[in-house]
């Protein structure tokens, strides 16, 4: 009896923590190693507004590495989960619904070589995050500070100061979890806030009222950037805090030895061993973020 017992607990903690995975999902969007553009692979589309605002930004590939735009000279343009055709569709149908409850994580590789901006409250290149609730983030990247956006009046919020974004490929990763967001920069924590609603009071349709939205690129006609974008990778959860991991289910915490040793486990392999990612490195404490580059607020220049 006490061999079948076991049997049945082993069955039990294995069928939890399968449940658990199983509801996690990793999607390379974009493999710069490919040599190509994001548009020729199956997650993406590229938008420019060239038709009122010519020309097209020049699109060069990165051997090895990604894509390099300069939107100097030229209009908005950038990388969307969704093209539009009088209302906004995904690319590639599977992409996955983004439940904040569980935590979603976007990992981009990026490289701003310069940045020049006409107004305090606008980036050459920014990403914006959405979830299923269209709750999210839109963080702007200047070549010395990465911000948020504030909400429906676009203004800038929460930054993080003397942040240097030029002198390589940074590995950033964004975190959306409940209602919370967490950028990290090489896997330190370098800005953190609340989740916004970007939705505009318009009945017209509108990607800050999309689903699961995602968008990297210049997307005002108020700032330009020459920048190179890399690989992009988007993992969702469920994730758990302070690690970025998927994190056991709640039945999971009746069985604390298995799950502790599943979590280690997932921490050493969160990114395939072939694939553009390394794997981050726990949030470090937020109380000991490095001198200047804490998260602040602030309307400094």
């Amino acid at each position: 009896m006490p061999t079948l017992l076991l049997r049945r607990f082993a069955l039990a903690a294995t069928l939890v923590l399968f449940s658990a995975f199983a509801r996690s999902a990793e999607i390379l969007l974009y493999d710069g190693k490919q040599n190509n553009l994001p548009q020729n692979q199956p997650w993406l589309v590229y938008m420019d507004d060239s038709l009122l605002n010519p020309p097209a930004p020049p699109q060069n590939v990165v051997a090895g590495t990604g894509v390099r735009m300069n939107t100097s000279g030229a209009g908005a343009a950038g990388y969307f989960n969704h093209w539009y055709f009088f209302n906004w569709f995904p690319v590639n149908s599977s992409f996955p619904a983004l439940n904040p409850a569980d935590g979603f994580n976007l990992s981009f590789q990026l490289q701003i070589h310069a940045e020049n901006h006409s107004s305090h409250n606008r980036a050459g290149f920014s990403v914006i995050l959405l979830g299923m609730d269209v709750l999210g983030i839109e963080l702007g990247f200047w070549e010395n500070r990465i911000w948020a956006q504030s909400g429906p009046s676009f203004t800038q919020a929460e930054y993080v100061k003397d942040f240097d974004t030029t002198p390589k490929l940074i590995d950033y990763e964004l975190l959306i979890l409940n209602s919370k967001y967490f950028l990290l920069a090489d896997g330190i924590e370098i800005l953190t806030g609340l989740t916004r609603d970007y939705s505009p009071a318009s009945p017209l349709p509108d990607p800050y009222d999309t689903p699961n939205m995602l968008y990297l690129g210049d997307n005002t006609g108020s700032a330009r950037a020459d920048f190179t974008l890399g690989s992009i990778l988007l993992r969702t959860g469920p994730f758990d805090l302070p690690a970025l991991v998927p994190a056991p289910a709640p039945y999971a915490l009746l069985l604390p030895a298995v799950a502790w040793l599943a979590r280690r486990r997932t921490r050493l392999s969160a990114c395939p061993t072939s694939g553009p990612c390394q794997p981050p490195r726990s949030l470090q404490a937020r109380h000991h973020t490095r001198s200047g580059q804490g998260t602040q607020r602030g309307s400094d220049a």
